[in-house]
């Protein structure tokens, strides 16, 4: 119920292989979907739609047998190195790979895909799926999962870990967050918009995505001068420790405040946590639903665009974190109203997570040669990912206007140059 009208996740898959059209169509195409057709034994639900209860007092996840998965094939012309490259793009310019989920306003559909066939170069995969269902490790566990029986076939198990757990009994509500997130966003009486469908989801004219990247010894440079500055201002000694995860957070968060010039007293970031591990009592990591959370921080702008402001980011992102410890649902009975009071264009928010490991999705054709959350065009967030060319590397996904675009690359590029000739 969290992000229950949040966008949908919308993520694309860059497959590159030189097959031509008949092969892609003889071959690739008919494997991705016999294999999505025993995929989806293991994962009925998404076959399903999100509606109103008989008695319409709240929303299910409704299954009726013949309902399927929406699934697109297309063919394009366009680039597939461009559109699968670093380099920002315009947003808009990957709309017409994105599936979209077409609802009404009773009945929504929680999975959408699209395969795109680019002729002698690759093709690509695209899914939209709703997030008031799924989260991302959710999604991607569905993701692995086809490409594990679309690689090994018909006769393949999936693994423990690929086995999806739907046993909603296994969540402990003690504070009824379901009821005051459901009187949030449709009122106490159930007076408020009962609308279930999804306006636009095709990227704002102007947004530029991009990707970049941070390799550890990146992280490893930012970390020695955070780790600096906070001895100069002889701030005592943090409790936690700072993961590659605060880092990048701090890093991106801060550059991102300073390409977008905000002079506003504060500024927020929003950083979606997994709660299985971390509730009481904890639940498998392969529960299947969305059951995540939302920490928010905030700091001054101006202090994030000084000269520590990466310290000042991390030093926020890092004790936030640390609280997790007295209780990942402390304090999230008032969330989405503290969400809600937060003033346009001053919150940002981290979509995604390296340990979900898009890059060994493989279906047979070898792993992504890029992987984008294209849906990051929408929401203010920025995604991250593990990265092709290392397990230990970060990607980054951005979404700006041009100008911003070209302030952040400016932001991004000079801070690494300065930490690692402090290093």
């Amino acid at each position: 119920m969290l992000v229950l009208k949040f966008p949908p996740i919308q993520c694309l898959y860059f497959y590159e292989t030189s097959h031509p059209t008949n092969t892609l169509l003889e071959v690739v195409v008919p494997k991705l979907k016999h294999s999505l057709s025993l995929t989806l034994q293991q994962y009925i639900p998404l076959a399903g739609n999100v509606t109103w209860a008989p008695d319409n007092s709240k929303l299910i996840v409704e299954y009726v047998e013949g309902d399927t998965v929406p699934l697109t094939v297309a063919e394009s012309e366009v680039d597939f190195y461009s559109l699968s490259g670093d380099n920002f793009r315009e947003a808009q310019n990957f709309n017409p790979f994105l599936p979209c989920l077409v609802g009404s306003e009773t009945r929504v559909p929680i999975l959408a895909l699209q395969v795109t066939l680019f002729p002698n170069v690759g093709f690509s995969i695209g899914y939209a799926v709703h997030h008031g269902v799924l989260d991302g490790k959710s999604t991607t566990m569905f993701m692995h999962s086809w490409a594990f029986i679309c690689m090994r076939g018909e006769d393949s198990t999936l693994m423990p870990e690929l086995t999806p757990l739907y046993d909603r009994t296994l969540i402990v509500d003690p504070s009824d967050l379901e009821k005051t997130y459901s009187n949030f966003w449709f009122g106490k009486d159930g007076s408020g918009n009962k609308n279930l469908a999804f306006g636009d989801m095709k990227a704002p004219p102007d947004a530029m995505l991009g990707t970049f990247l941070l390799t550890q010894d990146n992280i490893e440079n930012i970390k020695m001068c955070v780790q600096f500055q906070w001895e100069q201002k002889q701030l005592q000694k943090p409790s936690f420790q700072l993961s590659s995860f605060a880092i990048t957070a701090a890093y991106t968060w801060a550059c991102l405040v300073k390409a977008q010039q905000i002079r506003t007293e504060k500024v927020y970031l929003g950083i979606a946590v997994d709660c299985r591990g971390r509730l009481k009592p904890p639940v498998p990591p392969t529960y299947f639903g969305n059951c995540i959370t939302c920490l928010i921080v905030n700091a001054d702008s101006d202090k994030l665009t000084g000269e520590d402001g990466v310290a000042t980011a991390a030093k926020v992102i890092g004790e936030a974190i640390e609280g997790l410890k007295e209780g990942v649902l402390e304090g999230n009975r008032d969330l989405l109203s503290r969400y809600a009071a937060i003033p346009p264009g001053r919150f940002f928010s981290i979509t995604g997570s390296p340990r979900f490991e898009l890059y060994k999705t493989d279906f047979g054709w070898g792993r992504p040669r890029k992987v984008k959350t294209t849906s990051i065009d929408k929401t203010e967030a920025f995604s991250l990912s593990d990265s092709r060319d290392g397990s230990s590397w970060i990607e980054i996904g951005i979404v700006l206007n041009k100008h911003e675009s070209e302030a952040f690359v400016s932001a991004f590029t000079s801070g690494l140059h300065k930490t690692s000739t402090h290093a």
